[in-house]
C-alpha cells in the first residue's frame, strides 16, 4: 500500500513538473464559474462576459474524460432581429492536441469542421486582439434561406493549459466585432 502511494505521488509530481493539466482539471474550470446578474465570470481564466438581457445556460457538454467543456451559452433574442446575438465560451485541454500546435491550425480545423456542417467561410483565419489578449479568429456564414443567414465568429487563444474559444453569432460581421469589444473582458490569472 505504501509503495502505491509513492507511485501515485511520483506520477502527480511528474505531471506537475511537465506542466500537464490533470484530467479532472476541467471540473475546476467549470467550478470557477460565477454569475452576477447578466455577467458570467470564470475566475480560472479571468474571463468575464457581459450579456445584457440574455438568457444564460451554463455549463453544457462537460466531458471530464475528454478534458473539454462548453462553459457558457448566452442568447439574446431582441424584438429587433438585427440585435440578436449568441455568446459561447469553450475550454479544451491542450493535452488533446499535438505539442506545438499553432492557434491558426486549431481555428482552421474548427472552421473546416463547420464547413462540413454546411457553414460557408466568410473570412479565413486572422489575428485579432480581444481585451488585450492575442486570438486567432475565423468568420463563417450560417445560411438559413437563400437570401438570409447570420454570421458565426470563432475566436481562440491559449490560456492556462487550455484552448479557450469564444463563439459569437449575430446578423453581421460588424456586430460580431462590436460584441467582442463590449462583452468580453479578460484579465489572466483569475483577477478580473
Amino acid at each position: 500500500m505504501k509503495s502505491l502511494k509513492v507511485v501515485a505521488i511520483a506520477l502527480l509530481a511528474s505531471a506537475a513538473i511537465q506542466g500537464q493539466v490533470p484530467k479532472s482539471e476541467i471540473s475546476s474550470v467549470v467550478a470557477a464559474a460565477k454569475m452576477n446578474g447578466d455577467v458570467y465570470l470564470n475566475t480560472y481564466f479571468g474571463i468575464s462576459l457581459s450579456a445584457p438581457k440574455a438568457s444564460f445556460t451554463a455549463p453544457e457538454l462537460v466531458n471530464v474524460a475528454g478534458r473539454r467543456a462548453r462553459l457558457l451559452n448566452a442568447v439574446y433574442d431582441s424584438p429587433q432581429g438585427a440585435m440578436n446575438y449568441t455568446l459561447g465560451l469553450m475550454a479544451d485541454s491542450l493535452e488533446n492536441y499535438p505539442k506545438g500546435m499553432s492557434m491558426a491550425v486549431y481555428v482552421r480545423s474548427v472552421r473546416h469542421q463547420l464547413e462540413k456542417d454546411g457553414l460557408i467561410t466568410h473570412r479565413e483565419e486572422f489575428p485579432v486582439t480581444i481585451s488585450g489578449i492575442p486570438f486567432v479568429g475565423a468568420v463563417l456564414k450560417v445560411p438559413e434561406k437563400s437570401t438570409f443567414g447570420y454570421y458565426r465568429g470563432i475566436y481562440s487563444t491559449f490560456l492556462d493549459g487550455y484552448v479557450v474559444s469564444l463563439e459569437v453569432q449575430s446578423g453581421s460581421e460588424e456586430r460580431l466585432q462590436q460584441l467582442l469589444s463590449s462583452a468580453v473582458k479578460i484579465t489572466p490569472n483569475g483577477k478580473p
